[in-house]
């Protein structure tokens, strides 16, 4: 059981969101459509952290809504998870041009808000999607050719959880040999969770 309530969560929750909304601490606020929190239960033992959104979640301000989030969904199921059962955020809560990588000042200045996500969910477990993600996660770049599909006891925001770096899912649509070590890193994940 959850330290606090739903509710209080959930209302911790709805200020960080505010705050990401009317946010001015990078260039991104001038070039997003919509800003993209977050979604899920907040309550969530597992949490989905990626870098940013892209084209079509900026469009409808919410996380892993085009290919790359189809693509996430069925990984998911692989691992015996459904998508509502999980909280899923990025980085940054603003979609750089281009889907260009998140520069070091956007991710410093969007630190806070994630920060404040993990530290309210509080989550057992976290999958980080990309290097940029565990990176930031474990304070320290990430090979994730070599680091992938391992679970690591991290602490991030004064919360401690296990994280398991994976590839992002948008990588898995170009390469047929990422989308494989993907389908086997969320298999384990699945596993995994049978012990816990």
């Amino acid at each position: 059981m959850h330290p606090q309530g739903k509710n209080e969560i959930e209302k911790v929750l709805e200020k960080l969101k505010s705050k990401a909304e009317t946010c001015q601490r990078c260039r991104l606020h001038k070039t997003k459509t919509r800003i993209v929190f977050g979604v899920g239960p907040a309550t969530a033992d597992i949490m989905i952290v990626s870098e940013a959104p892209g084209y079509w979640e900026d469009q409808r301000g919410e996380p892993f809504v085009g290919a790359a989030g189809k693509n996430l969904n069925a990984l998911l199921l692989q691992a015996g998870l459904k998508r509502e059962e999980v909280y899923i955020a990025n980085i940054l809560k603003c979609r750089p041009p281009a889907n260009r990588d998140p520069l070091p000042d956007e991710i410093e200045a969007c630190r806070p808000l994630l920060e404040g996500q993990i530290s309210a969910i509080k989550p057992k477990f976290i999958i980080a999607l990309g290097r940029i993600s565990a990176g930031e996660l474990l304070g320290r770049p990430v090979t994730m050719s070599k680091e992938h599909g391992s679970l690591v006891d991290c602490t991030y925001a004064g919360t401690s959880f296990k994280l398991f770096p994976t590839y992002h899912p948008a990588a898995g649509i170009y390469s047929g040999r990422t989308k494989l070590e993907l389908q086997n890193d969320f298999r384990k994940l699945g596993e995994m969770f049978k012990k816990v």
